[in-house]
């Protein structure tokens, strides 16, 4: 039985459902911006370093690219625990690789209230810091930009179906420009770590984080590694 997407529900009938589920807070690494990290540091009453520290670690994903670009790096820079993993799912290895190294929200296994294909439990997850048990935010006023416009993010890549978001399949809303300006947002970040650097665009940033070759996790990385996978302007 195929669901018809209603007009509009009301904000009590949105958190409703979203309160029922969460799992998008659940199942993704939830990206913050620069400007993200002050809005939240101040949120929470900390420094916007002790927030980077605390509360947030590194996500380095690697794309083989053969033509020169924006963040894009020669394999013979990359330390060799990087290469090493890298082989281990990719021989013989690309000359140079698309780096895109962000800083995204902590995860940690916690139990959170889940309500799934008509069952109610509690399940011990990994999920977002700061979801609590009951499936609400913790800096829900601040939240990054991706968390507000879930799962309407209508930008290059993500136009998809979420089959376990009943909001999805419930409802529709226009997020285009939003997800436009957004999309300008994460553009001009990268633009900004190839001009700048990473280091002179995040100062103090988490020391360590999770490697990807795309989206395929592979292990973990250091601050260090990836300043020397992409020198340019860090030193």
């Amino acid at each position: 039985m195929i669901k018809i997407k209603t007009p509009k529900l009301s904000k009590k009938e949105e958190s409703a459902l979203c309160l029922e589920c969460g799992e998008c807070c659940k199942r993704y690494w939830i990206t913050v911006l620069p400007s993200e990290a002050v809005k939240i540091s101040k949120f929470l009453d900390k420094s916007k370093s002790r927030f980077l520290d605390s509360d947030c670690v590194l996500d380095v994903k690697v794309y083989p690219k053969s033509t020169q670009g924006v963040l894009t790096f020669s394999s013979a820079l990359f330390p060799k625990r990087v290469i090493d993993l890298l082989r281990k799912e990719i021989n013989p290895l690309p000359e140079s690789f698309f780096v895109v190294p962000q800083v995204v929200l902590k995860r940690e296994e916690k139990n959170t209230f889940t309500f799934f294909d008509g069952k109610t439990n509690m399940q011990k997850r990994f999920a977002c810091k700061f979801t609590s048990a009951n499936n609400s935010c913790d800096i829900y006023p601040v939240r990054p930009e991706p968390c507000k416009e879930f799962p309407f993010i209508a930008m290059p890549g993500y136009r998809e179906q979420y089959p376990f978001c009943e909001l999805f399949s419930s409802t529709f809303k226009d997020f285009s420009i939003e997800s436009r300006i957004y999309y300008r947002k994460i553009q001009q970040y990268f633009k900004d770590v190839d001009e700048k650097g990473f280091s002179r665009v995040w100062l103090n940033p988490p020391k360590k984080g999770i490697f990807s070759l795309g989206d395929k996790e592979l292990g973990q990385i250091t601050l260090n590694e990836l300043l020397e996978m992409i020198p340019k302007q860090n030193k």
